[in-house]
């Protein structure tokens, strides 16, 4: 069977549209309400993974996110 590219190119933006929104409301409200633990920290290390049970794929971004300053 062959994979409808348009389709599953638009199911997986409307899957990254939807992790993006939450991802972002998560760090957002739980850095803001736990400040205190972050200190005087400029930067905080974050890591999403991204795992696709079906083809045993695992996929780590990481990267920083700019607390303080610019």
């Amino acid at each position: 069977m062959d994979i409808n590219k348009e389709a599953l190119n638009q199911s997986i933006r409307r899957y990254l549209k939807e992790v993006g929104i939450k991802s972002h409301q998560t760090l957002e409200s739980q850095i803001l309400a736990q400040a205190s633990k972050l200190g005087e920290a400029q930067t905080v290390k974050v890591t999403m993974i991204l795992e696709v049970e079906a083809l045993g794929l695992e996929q780590r971004v990481e990267g920083r996110l700019t607390l303080r300053g610019q």
